[in-house]
């Protein structure tokens, strides 16, 4: 199969190329559960660091 480029949008997945072979994996279920956990995993941490940030900028405005 050809795949013109100027048909394929870049966009359309972050992961690249999905196979039907993925889903039909024994482990497709544990795969799955495991890349949204890490995605969520990522979106705290990122919400974290900024609720620090924020806390940090706070703290000399209370002290004075």
């Amino acid at each position: 199969m050809v795949v013109r480029p100027d048909a394929d949008d870049p966009r359309v997945s972050e992961r690249g190329l999905h196979s039907i072979e993925d889903d039909l994996a024994e482990t497709w279920l544990e795969d799955w559960a495991g890349a949204g956990v890490a995605e969520i995993e990522e979106y705290l941490a990122k919400h974290a660091a900024f609720l620090r940030f924020l806390e940090s900028r706070e703290a000399p405005a209370q002290q004075a």
